[in-house]
């Protein structure tokens, strides 16, 4: 005050020009007051910024004011008051619906103007005066806040869920490889029907366990990379009053799958290939388009598609019946389900063309595409017929025939009709067309139009076609697809029929005998002999006590070791071991083979007919012709990647001589076989051994000497059965030459 006293007096001392200094100042003072009573806000803006903010700008008729703010959670608000600052805006009410920001309620009272901003939850945010604007930034909530709510809200629920539950126990994680290299996780359970809670997060799969406890010797790390499989490692760890089992996945190109089976949980991770997983992908979300983000409130259907067709370089075209508005509030959706969702809302269907996309009323786009069916149908009853000669090359054109009429309609041949060389439509040169063979156009699943028709010269093989110039070129694409050479595959089998014997005898002969000269005979102490007069017909008395030596079967020689063991006066003790051993060897083999055509029946047989005599009752006894043949019947099927599919019947019949009976030596089976490998189909292998001793009572059972009493016939037969199979495709060159 003193200053000011001192500033006047100055003045006073001053001219005039000093009075005009202080009444200039005066006026700016009192002007300053005015302008400053007469603040007001008077626009209200807002805006998307990057990163999911929501700008708000609050505009005012001088320089702004900074505000006092307070927020509160429950309910979420934002308030900003400005002191000695009117409400100029011509509504109190703004809906933004945009990120956290519902609506801004602007009201003023007391001196002053409030600005409410109610938010969807609590964010956030920065304020900025600049000039006569004020700058209300809100933020987005981070991922971290997010994590934490989510994982508070996460335990809450754990633990009231826990307390409804047993209490249990993983009792041992395993991990194998299964057949088809996908990763097996089993978790020995101590509950059956355990309670476990599986997902996908963050590109792993979670399971988690409540209310259970976990070993402490099981509570690490799993690295089970090494077994090729799409898992790479397996975390078990407490968490909470529970138990988490995360797998983490070598990558994202797998399926997995859980089910408990007595106390086990299994868990599955099939491998997929990267178009395998696209493809279920797909399946399951079948939108690709590029995201983007919409929030409008009662904007007009019309509008919407003009975004989308400017978003996506799409030419939409609406019909003048397109009307309404919509409401919306899109955050990243794939544009195309964007759209989709807005046409059914609104009773719409689109229908595209190349780029052209089409949106209209369901009922308008129905009724357009069934005008179009019918201005077809018109067409083609009022396009002119041409005819055409196609030569059949490879194919049978009654085959082709059918196929152009449509074979469930034209087919009524017999059922021997293909034996007998018949044609299947009842001639040698047939006639068929769909119009003469169908009562409604929907029984037909031919190439040929409803006008059209088709006649075979069978002498030429020529197919002789009378129909439309569009549906002629379909008729020449079907031929050109079709009438092909088929390749051919010749099969060769082997039967092999190996035998092997082996017998062994070895047996003693001795006796004692005494020489005397009258009429020159001999005494003899042993048994009856096997020589004799076949004049007489007398037999002799054998010299050997014991006569257990090897038998010579069928003629064949006996190996004999004869010694005088004993010679005293006229008496003799003679002694004879003999040996037989035969080793028996044979094999039988049998090598049909036959050449046919892709998915065509063939048969080789080779054998004779055994009448067989049976009682028939009444009529006597009957004698029937039975079949003892080589035969090799098999149908061959070619894959794409060249493997052989064989449907096989082999059998091989050995008729036992001076008998009816027939060995019967049989197999039928399908198997797959790469072109020139050889399989071996099956074998039956049999084995017979025996031993056989001769003994004489009481002598055979003494100790050193038994043996000379003792005879012994070894034994050991075996047959083994071998099929070998060897498919090899024709190649092209050879079958034409």
């Amino acid at each position: 005050m003193s200053m000011q006293n001192n500033t006047i007096n100055k003045l006073q001392k001053q001219p005039k020009q000093g009075w005009l200094i202080v009444g200039f100042w005066l006026l700016m003072m009192q002007f300053s007051a005015v302008r400053a009573s007469d603040l007001a806000m008077t626009e209200l803006n807002f805006s998307s910024l990057p990163g999911d903010k929501i700008q708000i700008q609050l505009s005012m008729n001088a320089s702004a004011i900074a505000p006092k703010v307070f927020q509160t959670d429950n309910p979420a608000r934002l308030a900003l008051d400005f002191a000695g600052v009117k409400n100029s805006l011509d509504k109190k009410l703004y809906q933004v619906n945009q990120g956290a920001a519902g609506s801004i309620y602007v009201v003023e009272a007391s001196g002053r103007t409030r600005v409410i901003i109610n938010l969807t939850e609590s964010v956030p945010y920065d304020i900025k005066v600049d000039g006569e604007k004020v700058y209300v930034v809100l933020k987005p909530v981070s991922s971290t806040n997010l994590v934490k709510q989510s994982t508070v809200r996460e335990k809450v629920v754990d633990r009231r869920i826990s307390n409804l539950l047993p209490k249990q126990t993983i009792k041992s994680i395993d991990f194998r490889r299964g057949p088809k290299g996908e990763g097996r996780i089993l978790l020995g359970l101590s509950t059956p029907n355990t309670v476990v809670d599986v997902k996908e997060k963050g590109g792993k799969v979670i399971l988690n366990f409540l209310n259970t406890t976990l070993p402490t010797d099981l509570v690490k790390s799993f690295d089970v990379a090494d077994f090729a499989t799409p898992v790479r490692k397996i975390d078990a760890k407490p968490r909470g009053a529970g138990v988490s089992v995360i797998v983490t996945p070598v990558d994202g190109n797998y399926e997995y799958s859980s089910y408990q089976s007595d106390g086990l949980l299994i868990v599955d991770f099939a491998p997929m290939s990267k178009a395998e997983k696209k493809a279920k992908l797909k399946e399951k979300f079948p939108y690709s388009g590029k995201k983007l983000t919409f929030n409008f409130q009662d904007i007009e259907v019309r509008s919407v598609l003009q975004i989308l067709a400017d978003f996506t370089g799409l030419n939409i075209i609406a019909a003048d019946t397109v009307n309404g508005n919509v409401t919306l509030r899109l955050n990243d959706v794939p544009w195309d389900q964007a759209l989709d969702l807005i046409l059914k809302s609104k009773g719409l269907s689109k229908r595209k063309s190349g780029n052209v996309v089409l949106v209209a009323p369901t009922a308008e786009i129905i009724k357009i595409e069934q005008d179009e069916l019918a201005a077809k149908e018109v067409i083609e009853q009022l396009e002119p017929l041409k005819t055409e000669y196609i030569q059949i090359n490879y194919a049978k054109a009654e085959e082709i025939q059918a196929l152009l009429v449509g074979a469930n309609v034209t087919r009524t041949e017999s059922s021997n009709s293909k034996s007998s060389g018949a044609n299947i439509f009842g001639g040698a040169n047939s006639t068929a067309s769909r119009s003469s063979k169908t009562k409604q156009k929907t029984e037909t699943k031919g190439v040929l139009s409803y006008r059209g028709s088709s006649t075979v010269d069978a002498r030429t093989n020529t197919l002789i076609v009378k129909d439309t110039v569009k549906q002629l070129v379909e008729v020449r694409k079907m031929i050109e697809l079709l009438d092909i050479p088929v390749r051919q595959v010749m099969i060769e089998a082997r039967i092999v029929v190996a035998n092997t014997g082996f017998a062994q005898e070895i047996g003693v002969r001795f006796g004692v005998a005494k020489a005397h000269a009258v009429g020159g005979g001999l005494f003899a102490l042993g048994g009856e002999g096997t020589e004799g007069d076949i004049v007489t017909g007398t037999r002799t008395v054998n010299n050997t006590m014991v006569d257990l030596a090897a038998t010579a079967m069928n003629a064949h020689p006996v190996g004999a070791l004869g010694t005088t063991l004993v010679r005293a006066a006229d008496y003799v003790l003679n002694l004879e071991l003999s040996a037989l051993q035969n080793d028996d060897k044979g094999e039988v083999l049998a090598n049909p083979r036959i050449m046919t055509s892709d998915r065509e029946l063939a048969f080789i047989k080779q054998g004779i007919q055994i009448p067989y005599e049976s009682n028939s009752g009444d009529d006597g006894t009957t004698t029937e012709l039975i079949d003892a043949v080589l035969e090799l019947n098999v149908t061959p099927q070619i894959t794409p990647d060249g493997d052989v599919i064989m449907e096989l019947l082999i059998k091989k019949d050995n008729p036992q001589p001076g008998t009816d009976r027939i060995e019967k030596r049989e197999l039928e089976t399908i198997v797959r076989v790469k072109n020139g490998e050889t399989v071996v189909l099956g074998g039956i292998f049999e084995g017979t051994s025996s031993k056989i001793t001769y003994k004489i009572p009481f002598f055979a059972d003494l100790p050193l000497i038994g043996w000379l009493f003792t005879k012994n016939i070894l034994g050991d037969t075996k047959t083994e059965l071998l099929v070998f199979v060897t498919p090899k495709i024709v190649k092209d060159t050879l079958a034409a030459r």
